[in-house]
């Protein structure tokens, strides 16, 4: 295992101490197993646990001996995701303090928070934070990388950290081994380091009472971020936290658009990564989407094909291709227009889309509009024999949609 390098712990007791820990009296070695028994996991979107990260990079810098590298992943991107720019403006102490921790476990001597161009509030935030502190041998500093959405990807902001276009590169190696400039580099979400400290002071109550951020928006009557029991019916989120839905729900997207939707009859499903990964769905980056039985859902799908394909990062002929066909067919079908071979056209570029791409972008999409589709066939079929169509049209993935404005407000305040 590498050794720590000259890193004050400084920040990690100050914030553990309210916690009642000094993280100072714990070792590298220490730290992560405490990290490992709280079963932190990532909040980027994969659930990936955090513990298993930090050893990979230890191990690599070690078998190595290169420098390892943290960055801190700000790129927020997901339509209806506004947690990491709440996490980044209202707890950028407890981010810092998270980005120290880490950097202390894997032995780096440079630190990176990674936050979009536009996001200027929040990376003042990060910079305000980082100016109070000092930790001997830690270079920490704020980089303002690519506004694009594909730029949250971590090899795509490996890309636009080094200086060049944010296009995800291709798997294996991956950032653990080969990262930055070539260097072991963890990639951490910013909501995931701000929790690091909680954590790892008491592994058991964090465990047993976790939480996790949650933008909610679309059909409710309170958009906003919440802090959120892991385990919450998506019911209990939406009637106590959204004061309820402005109307009967259709359809809920627990983890916004990569995330396939479960219908108005599946409220009582937990919000935990595995819960709905069994109902067919995934926790994704906790954007829930709720949309009401007035909106068409075939106009939903549409919105959501014609996201990614907007989306697209141009790299990767596959994914250009597969998700322009897909948003071809699913605006065919919103108008009315679509033909059974139509359908069938769409499956067939949909499977080939989850075969191929560099990043997950093209599988993302074809799983997330496919699995609405079949949450709605009894619609879908409706709009093949050109019988009457249920719901107003609606475009809440689109920019500047009535849905998206109402929870970027909040961001914005």
């Amino acid at each position: 295992m590498p050794e720590s390098r000259s890193v004050e712990p400084d920040i990690i007791g100050r914030f553990a101490r309210r916690k009642s820990l000094s993280a100072a009296s714990l070792s590298p070695e220490e730290i992560v197993e405490r990290l490992e028994r709280s079963r932190l996991r990532g909040r980027g979107g994969a659930w990936f646990p955090a513990a298993r990260k930090w050893r990979a990079v230890r191990a690599e810098a070690a078998d190595s001996g290169a420098a390892p590298i943290v960055v801190g992943n700000g790129a927020e991107g997901e339509p209806g995701s506004i947690k990491d720019r709440h996490v980044m403006t209202t707890r950028p102490d407890d981010v810092v303090a998270g980005l120290v921790t880490a950097a202390r476990v894997v032995g780096a001597d440079e630190a990176v928070l990674y936050v979009k161009s536009s996001f200027g509030a929040q990376a003042a935030a990060l910079e305000a934070s980082i100016a109070r502190v000092s930790v001997t041998g830690l270079r920490m500093r704020v980089y303002r990388g690519a506004d694009s959405y594909v730029a949250g990807e971590e090899t795509a902001l490996l890309e636009s950290l080094e200086g060049r276009r944010a296009w995800p590169r291709r798997k294996p190696p991956l950032p653990y081994a080969t990262g930055y400039m070539g260097r072991p580099t963890l990639v951490q979400n910013v909501e995931t380091l701000s929790r690091v400290v909680a954590a790892i002071a008491d592994p058991e109550a964090f465990r047993a009472s976790e939480t996790t951020l949650v933008s909610l928006w679309g059909h409710v009557r309170r958009p906003g971020v919440y802090d959120v029991r892991l385990g919450s019916t998506l019911r209990e989120i939406i009637d106590r936290h959204g004061e309820g839905p402005t109307e009967t729900v259709r359809a809920v997207f627990p983890g916004g658009p990569s995330t396939p939707p479960l219908s108005g009859e599946e409220l009582d499903t937990p919000l935990d990564p595995d819960a709905l990964r069994q109902a067919g769905s995934a926790l994704g980056t906790a954007a829930m989407l709720v949309i009401g039985e007035s909106t068409c859902p075939v106009s939903v799908a549409a919105s959501l094909a014609g996201f990614f394909e907007r989306e697209a990062c141009g790299q990767c002929p596959p994914c250009v291709v597969g998700t322009q066909n897909l948003s071809r067919i699913v605006r065919l079908l919103a108008a009315g227009k679509a033909r059974g071979s139509d359908l069938a056209h769409l499956d067939e570029a949909a499977g080939f889309m989850s075969q191929h791409g560099y990043c997950a972008h093209s599988r993302t999409a074809a799983a997330a509009v496919t699995g609405l589709l079949r949450r709605f066939q009894r619609e879908v079929e409706e709009h093949v024999a050109g019988g009457p169509r249920r719901g107003r049209h609606a475009d809440p993935f689109g920019a500047g949609s009535p849905e998206r404005t109402a929870i970027e407000s909040q961001a914005a305040s």
